[in-house]
C-alpha cells in the first residue's frame, strides 16, 4: 500500500522510523522514571498478585485484538517495523549489563541513579520487556486466526519466547535464593536470605559428612625478604608435585618422598591423618649454576600448623603451596515435614531437588580446607521455572518444525499491508 493510498483510506503504515522512536521513547521514559525514583530497586508483587496481573494482561491483549484487529496501531505492533527496534532496545540493555557489573554496590552517583548495577530490576528493563511481550502477544494471536499447519512452526517459536519473557518477568518476585550453613552431625532447618532474614524451611538437613578431594600441591620459589613468589616475565613459576623431578627457574628438584597427609615429628615429617595434617615432601634441590645441592622438607601448612620452606640461599627458598580443591561434596540426610526421608550426596554442579527447592553445594570453611566441618548450601526455589522450560521447549519444537517443513512462504513477522 502506498503512502498516498494510506492517506486516502485512513490507514497508517508503520515504518522503521516510528518503531525506533517508540522503542527510544520507552527507554528514555524508563530511565527518567528510574532517575526520578532515586535509582530504586523495583520488585514485582509476588503470588497471587503477579498471577492476577499476568491474567489481566493476557485478557486485555486478547480483548484489544478481538475488538480492533485492523486498527493501525495494532497492525503496526504486529509488524517487523516495531519488533526489530524493540529487540535492538532489549539487546542494548543486555549488553549494558555485560559492561556494568551487576548486583554490586554502585560507586558512581549516576550509575546508582539510573540503576545500572541492577538493570533487571529497573523501569527501563521492565518497560521494554512489557513492550516486547505486547508485540509477541499480538504477533502470536494473529497466527491463530485462522490457525493452520503452515503456521505451526511460527506459532511455537513466538509463543515459546512469549512464555519465557512472561514467566521470567512475573516469576522474578517469587524466586527465593537462600543460604544455609550446615555443620557435620548437626541438623539445620533455617536458612537466611540476602538481607540476613532467617527463614524456616519445609525440611531439615543433617550434614552426615563433608569431604574434599584435592589436587597435588604446587611448589614455587619465594623471595626471602619480601615473602612474595618470584615472578618470571610477570608470571608466577609454579610446578605441581605430580612428578618425581622437575625444574623451576634454574633449580632442579627431585622428590625423594611425598606425603599427602602428614605432621611433623622432630626434624622430619611422618604420615598422619588428623585435623590440621597437610601435604609434605622431602626434596633434593640442585643448582646447575653454582653446582650446589641441598636437601630437606617442605610443608604446605594448614589452619593449625605453619608452612615450612627449604632455604636455597640467602635470597630464595622453595615453598609448597596449600593444595587446591579438586571437588568437594556433602553427604546429606533430609527430613521433610510431610514425612519424607532422603539421603543424598551433592557437589558443585550436582544439586538435589526436594519439595520444590533445589539444593546446591557452594562453599565451605576455606581456612580449614579439607578439615572443614562446615558445608555452605544454596537453596533455590523458582515456582515459575517449569513455564520457562516449557517456553524453551516450544521454541526448540518450533525450530525443529521449520527445519523439517521449511520456512513459511510469507516468512517470519508479517509486514503490514
Amino acid at each position: 500500500m502506498s503512502n498516498e493510498e494510506s492517506r486516502k483510506t485512513g490507514v497508517h503504515r508503520w515504518s522503521y522510523r516510528e518503531g525506533t522512536m517508540v522503542t527510544a521513547a520507552i527507554l528514555l521514559l524508563g530511565f527518567a522514571l528510574q532517575a526520578a525514583s532515586g535509582g530504586i530497586v523495583l520488585r514485582i508483587a509476588g503470588f497471587p498478585w503477579n498471577m492476577l496481573a499476568g491474567l489481566a494482561f493476557l485478557g486485555l491483549l486478547i480483548l484489544v485484538f478481538v475488538i480492533r484487529p485492523k486498527h493501525s496501531i495494532v497492525k503496526g505492533l504486529g509488524s517487523v517495523k516495531a519488533a526489530l527496534p524493540a529487540i535492538l532496545g532489549f539487546t542494548f540493555l543486555v549488553l549494558l549489563m555485560g559492561f556494568v557489573k551487576q548486583d554490586v554496590e554502585p560507586k558512581n552517583t549516576l550509575v546508582k541513579l539510573f540503576g545500572l548495577t541492577h538493570l533487571v530490576k529497573t523501569w527501563p528493563f521492565i518497560l521494554i520487556n512489557l513492550y516486547l511481550m505486547i508485540l509477541l502477544g499480538i504477533i502470536t494471536i494473529k497466527r491463530l486466526t485462522p490457525f493452520n499447519f503452515k503456521n505451526a512452526g511460527f506459532f511455537l517459536n513466538h509463543f515459546g519466547l512469549f512464555l519465557v519473557l512472561f514467566s521470567t518477568t512475573l516469576g522474578s518476585s517469587d524466586m527465593q535464593r537462600l543460604t544455609m550453613n550446615c555443620y557435620e552431625n548437626q541438623t539445620e532447618s533455617h536458612a537466611v536470605d540476602a538481607s540476613g532474614k532467617m527463614i524456616e524451611m519445609p525440611f531439615s538437613i543433617k550434614l552426615v559428612n563433608f569431604s574434599i578431594d584435592e589436587f597435588r600441591p604446587k611448589v614455587t620459589i619465594v623471595d626471602n625478604k619480601s615473602g612474595q613468589i618470584v615472578l618470571n616475565k610477570g608470571k608466577a613459576q609454579l610446578e605441581m608435585m605430580d612428578r618425581d623431578s622437575f625444574t623451576i627457574a634454574s633449580y632442579h628438584i627431585k622428590v625423594e618422598q611425598f606425603l599427602e597427609s602428614s605432621g611433623k615429628s622432630e626434624d622430619f615429617y611422618i604420615k598422619k591423618n588428623e585435623s590440621g595434617s597437610a601435604p609434605s615432601a622431602k626434596v633434593t634441590v640442585n643448582n646447575p649454576t653454582d653446582k650446589t645441592e641441598i636437601s630437606g622438607w617442605i610443608f604446605s601448612g594448614s589452619y593449625s600448623k605453619p608452612p615450612e620452606m627449604l632455604q636455597l640461599n640467602e635470597s630464595f627458598s622453595l615453598a609448597m603451596l596449600p593444595p587446591e580443591p579438586q571437588k568437594f561434596s556433602s553427604e546429606l540426610n533430609i527430613q521433610t515435614k510431610t514425612g519424607k526421608n532422603r539421603s543424598t550426596v551433592i557437589e558443585v554442579n550436582m544439586p538435589y531437588s526436594i519439595e520444590g527447592w533445589t539444593i546446591y553445594q557452594t562453599n565451605y570453611n576455606t581456612e580449614m580446607g579439607r578439615w572443614s566441618n562446615l558445608s555452605v548450601l544454596e537453596l533455590v526455589r523458582d515456582p515459575w521455572l517449569p513455564l520457562v522450560y516449557m517456553g524453551i521447549f516450544l521454541m526448540m519444537a518450533g525450530a525443529a518444525f521449520l527445519f523439517i517443513t521449511g520456512k513459511p512462504k510469507n516468512g517470519g513477522i508479517e509486514h503490514v499491508a
